[in-house]
């Protein structure tokens, strides 16, 4: 009865989500060919949800069907039809990817179970400059989400996946974007896309945004401002050179949930606010990255990449400590980066040849942090009625500097014979980490590690392909930003997957289907380094996602993901991680002005803990769309959480998780305005 009545308003938003398919189908088969030239000619121009070249499967030009592992594309219009503004808006669509709290002020995902926070890369190359904010969308052409450990093409990391963030590039085109926005809780989003040709050599573009918004929770507002300017050099046949800056400034209350007792979150409304109304987050980040191709030839391509991101931040937090009776113990944590920096290069040499692709790459990445930090504890708070003002700022003080470093060397080749595809993946990793407190002594861990993947894919034909997949990922405790003397030994991930990828409908749609298993092992050790004890989980299910049209008007993403995720030893389920995932986004273009659309989000049972110790439990939202496009006019409205539903959106991590619990937003729209110069 509890599964019945949980899946509920799904069947509701599917029928209503699927409703105009039934209304006009004699409209549609008349209007197919009056569809096509309107959108080659109007402002607005609809790309479709199905992507069959996504890159960061294998870095290189390998078909989507050929690719041994589940690669998911959230596309520009998938983007632009759910009125998704911020990263976390975008992935709600993809199956075994699910966003948690992130200390609420920040983007954090967890995929296929495991934590994903230092697994987002732009371009190809490690994110790590924004990792404390949310990232905007406004540079963003579409998202590549790599499902299981990537490391033998990414290096450290990836135990559940990797996302890859592709920016938008000026490639010629001619035209200028601007979008106006307002929503629910005084939501405001301003953004500009303009793009030239300057000369037959160089092209521009720029992409801005200005956002601003309160919130459903008490006391928590944002204000953002971002920056993206691009110039593309053509100074030869066969070159290209890409200048890219980002600059993003964003300013918010941090938002760290409420408290559970009883093993339950406690039932407040969900505007409850228990921190500081003095709260805040500041940062500034500043990006800038090079990218320079050399297609020698048809079969050598050389491609060259550098970043250098530097990130000022400070965030002054209160959180909840432990409940007692009727009363929460709390805190003010303090923590900033003066600065943090991130600097990548990378270098990767492609040989292709009628049977053969051969990729040779290498890079090298070191992240600084100058980490500063103050605590001040604060009386207890009454969890049904606390005292909500002003709490003490115990300053910013330096408190450890932390460098990661590692150099990474790999290879990727890929053997097609007849209907058989074979691809090799093979890298070593130098990685070393070194840390000083303030007033103490250096701390050094380091070691050399060696990732793999081993896939054979079968094409049974032309539109349909099998697949198997090997492969090993390291992680570095802490992800390689703190050092523990305890964690003196690098985890390690493994992958085993098998799956099935099709195109139906002429290659309109694509179809994918994985079984997976993935095991994780952490050594815990003591001070001198010998390995004491281990924690080994297991992460296995099933994937099933389906992303393009299925007709001409009717754009379709589904995703569904069954997740066995426990501890070996004590069998219980990590943070935050729900056994079932199902998500449903489509949009119908009605004629040639109206597109309708909508879709629901369903994650099931989770806890906060790693041992179960806070039931969060399941639930289900549900969004709509529609937009009316006229000429160069576009206007869009949206509605998220449409019924209301009273949820848990996630909780931080750790022990302080189980009384840092957040709410997600009951119903709330979006009306954005667009037109195109």
């Amino acid at each position: 009865m509890k599964i019945k009545l949980t899946l509920s308003p799904l069947a509701i938003a599917i029928g209503g989500t699927l409703t105009a398919v039934a209304v006009v189908p004699s409209v549609l088969a008349s209007e197919d060919v009056e569809t096509n030239e309107i959108i080659e000619v109007v402002g607005h121009q609809y790309e479709g949800y199905a992507e069959r070249m996504p890159q960061s499967g294998t870095k290189t030009d390998v078909e989507w069907l050929d690719v041994p592992q589940s690669v998911s594309v959230v596309t520009k219009t998938e983007m632009q039809d759910r009125g998704a503004a911020r990263l976390v808006d975008a992935l709600d669509g993809v199956a075994g990817v699910n966003n948690t709290l992130g200390e609420g002020s920040r983007d954090q995902f967890v995929i296929r179970g495991f934590d994903a926070l230092n697994d987002i890369y732009r371009d190809g190359m490690r994110d790590d400059g924004v990792l404390q904010s949310y990232r905007s969308l406004a540079n963003i052409e579409r998202v590549e989400v790599v499902k299981g450990a990537a490391g033998a093409l990414y290096g450290r990391g990836s135990a559940g996946g990797i996302i890859n963030l592709v920016t938008k590039r000026a490639n010629g085109d001619n035209f200028t974007n601007v979008n106006g926005s307002i929503g629910s809780n005084n939501q405001f989003i301003s953004q500009l896309d303009s793009s030239a040709a300057l000369n037959d050599k160089v092209n521009g573009r720029i992409n801005l945004e200005y956002r601003q918004a309160d919130s459903y929770v008490d006391h928590i507002d944002s204000n953002d401002f971002f920056i993206a300017p691009t110039i593309r050099i053509l100074p030869a046949d066969g070159h290209t050179l890409d200048f890219d800056l980002e600059y993003a400034h964003q300013e918010l209350v941090p938002y760290r949930g409420v408290p559970s007792k009883n093993g339950k979150p406690i039932d407040v409304s969900e505007s409850a606010f228990f921190g500081g109304t003095n709260d805040f987050q500041q940062s500034d980040s500043l990006r800038l990255g090079v990218n320079y191709e050399w297609r020698l030839n048809d079969e050598w391509a050389w491609t060259n990449r550098v970043s250098h991101n530097r990130i000022e931040l400070e965030q002054k937090g209160t959180r909840q400590g432990t409940v007692v009776g009727n009363t929460v113990s709390q805190t003010v944590n303090n923590f900033g980066y003066d600065p943090r920096t991130t600097t990548t290069l990378q270098s990767e040499l492609v040989w292709e040849t009628g049977s053969n692709q051969m990729m040779i790459g290498a890079d090298y990445n070191q992240i600084n942090i100058d980490l500063t930090y103050a605590k001040n504890t604060l009386p207890s708070q009454n969890i049904g009625n606390p005292t909500i003002g002003p709490t003490p700022n115990p300053g910013f003080k330096p408190f450890r500097d932390n460098t990661t470093t590692t150099a990474g060397i790999y290879i990727q080749d890929v053997y097609t014979l007849g209907d058989f595809s074979i691809i090799g993946n093979v890298r070593y990793d130098s990685m070393d980490l070194e840390q000083k407190k303030v007033g103490g002594v250096k701390e050094n861990l380091d070691d050399n590690k060696v990732s793999y993947r081993a896939g054979l894919v079968y094409r049974i034909n032309y539109d349909v392909s099998v697949y198997t997949s090997l492969a090993r990922s390291w992680q570095l405790p802490y992800s390689g930003i703190y050092i523990n003397p305890k964690l003196a030994e690098f985890f390690h991930t493994d992958l085993k997957e098998v799956g099935a990828k099709a195109y139906l409908l002429d290659n309109a749609l694509m179809l994918n289907a994985a079984l997976f298993q993935i095991d994780q092992e952490q050594p815990q050790t003591n001070t001198e380094g010998d390995v004491t004890n281990k924690i080994e989980a297991r992460h296995q299910g099933i994937e099933l996602e389906m992303r393009g049209q299925i007709t001409q008007q009717w754009d379709i993403s589904v995703g569904y993901s069954y997740l066995d995720a426990k501890d070996k030893k004590t069998d219980k389920k990590p943070n935050d991680v729900s056994d079932h995932l199902f998500s449903l986004w489509s949009t119908y273009q009605l004629n040639e002005n109206w597109r309708l659309g909508g879709g629901a989000k369903y994650v099931g049972d989770r806890y906060a803990g790693d041992d179960e110790a806070v039931a969060l439990g399941d639930y289900t939202t549900v969004d709509l769309m529609a937009a009316y496009t006229t000429g160069r006019h576009k206007i869009q409205a949206n509605a998220y959480n449409v019924f209301n539903e009273k949820y848990i959106l996630g909780a931080t991590n750790g022990k302080s998780g189980l009384n840092q619990i957040g709410y997600g937003a009951p119903v709330e729209f979006m009306l954005n305005y667009g037109y195109q110069f």
